[in-house]
């Protein structure tokens, strides 16, 4: 947690006095506020689940840019009250991102942020579902999370995934991480890049449907990737990269190690087509549960035209969990935007995800007995429309569903409709 918070500290110490003298400087914030509906908000067990809510919505931000750095300062705070049945949901976030160029050929970046959510409600970072769009910036890019634009040489690896196995337990997360990368350009066709990161996630028993049990497992990770690419053609790079990344967690036996080597792709097919991919293998070395050999690796395929953006995109990952320990995540999905009019847009996105740990794991290290290995669906429709220059209405429709857990959870279905309204800086 130290470490976690030293690397925070150092991403704003060295961000901050290469802006003492700015050139421009962009302050912003999105105030949005919706009434409605979840039939399951929190992803709980049995019946009767079904409750009305109003949720506000605060996204502050700002921007400083200079010829060669941009500094980013954002914040995002979520509050849902419901009428019945369950208390107030709030979920917190904020973050620091510089990009800059420190050398004719490298470019570089830090970046350092923090959040608390209550793991499966549906105002948690990786669950919303109404989303606001900046003035001006024409078709959405879709609602929710989704894998959607993965690169093929991450600059900011994946250090959490869908907790399905903690979903209606009241479990709240709060994470800590910081991380960085650099790109050097050897020539013009070769090009390295380097990154590393360091997470420190902590569970407590707290939130709108808090229970006594408590199968959660603290943990601080950390590692980093190397890669090398080179420009084929015109429009083909291919490289290959390699990373590795170890999991200490409070739980007995629970400390994990990951070795990845993937080839990586990117291509422009034509001047609306992009795709991009890295396939590979995984080692998993768990201190308890043994090792494990996984295949690894991520696709995108992007389409983006002036009014119409969409995109199918696959991923497959070591990722750690708060159970205890590691798990294999495999996910896919799609995204879909389209401009109506020059006021507003329609967008659409459906997800999939499907978490798998060693048997061995469960009675060890998971001696509660929650299945990790779970199944998740989410699909949302989303609408928005600006009624004035800084004045936008909002409204989406959604449903999820767990599968596998061999537990009554009923589908969570609902919607949500409001207005958003931007403060300061239109860009």
């Amino acid at each position: 947690m130290k470490a976690a918070r030293y690397v925070a500290l150092c991403a704003v110490t060295m961000a901050v006095p290469a802006f003492a003298q700015t050139s421009e400087k962009r302050l912003s914030a999105d105030v949005s506020s919706t009434l409605g509906y979840s039939n399951n908000p929190f992803a709980t067990t049995g019946s009767n689940t079904g409750a009305g809510f109003v949720q506000v919505d605060i996204r502050p931000q700002l921007r400083i840019l200079r010829q060669n750095s941009t500094l980013t300062i954002n914040a995002d705070a979520n509050v849902q009250q419901y009428f019945s049945r369950y208390t107030r949901s709030d979920n917190y976030s904020g973050g620091v991102d510089y990009s800059f160029i420190p050398a004719e050929h490298v470019q570089a970046h830090l970046n350092a942020g923090i959040d608390s959510s209550l793991v499966g409600s549906t105002n948690d970072l990786a669950n919303r579902f109404v989303t606001v769009n900046p003035i001006g910036s024409g078709a959405a890019t879709g609602v929710g999370t989704g894998t959607v634009g993965v690169s093929p040489i991450s600059s900011t690896p994946i250090t959490t995934g869908t907790d399905i196995a903690l979903f209606g337990i009241g479990a709240r997360r709060r994470t800590i991480n910081g991380g960085g990368d650099v790109s050097a350009t050897l020539s013009a066709r070769d090009v390295v890049t380097a990154s590393a990161f360091i997470v420190n996630s902590r569970y407590s028993q707290t939130g709108a449907t808090s229970s006594p049990l408590n199968p959660t497992g603290d943990y601080t990770g950390y590692g980093g990737t190397i890669g090398y690419s080179r420009q084929v053609t015109a429009n083909i790079q291919a490289g290959l990269q390699g990373s590795v990344s170890r999991y200490d967690y409070v739980t007995p036996g629970a400390n994990t190690n990951v070795y990845s080597i993937q080839a990586t792709t990117t291509g422009r097919i034509n001047e609306y087509w992009t795709v991009n991919g890295a396939l590979g293998i995984s080692f998993v070395n768990r201190q308890v549960g043994g090792n494990q050999t996984s295949l690894s690796g991520n696709l995108s395929l992007c389409r983006r035209g002036i009014r119409v953006v969409y995109c199918l995109s696959a991923n497959r990952a070591v990722l750690p969990t708060g159970i205890a320990g590691t798990q294999v995540s495999t996910s896919a999905g799609g995204s879909y935007s389209y401009r109506l009019t020059e006021h507003s847009n329609i967008n659409a996105s459906a997800d999939y995800s499907r978490n798998s740990t060693p048997g061995g794991l469960n009675g060890t290290v998971n001696p509660v007995g929650f299945g990790i290995g779970n199944e998740y669906l989410r699909t949302t429709v989303g609408y928005d429309r600006q009624i004035r220059q800084r004045l936008r209405l909002i409204a989406s429709a959604n449903y999820r569903q767990i599968f596998g857990a061999n537990l009554n959870r009923p589908s969570d279905f609902g919607g949500q409709i409001g207005v958003a309204y931007r403060l300061g800086d239109i860009r």
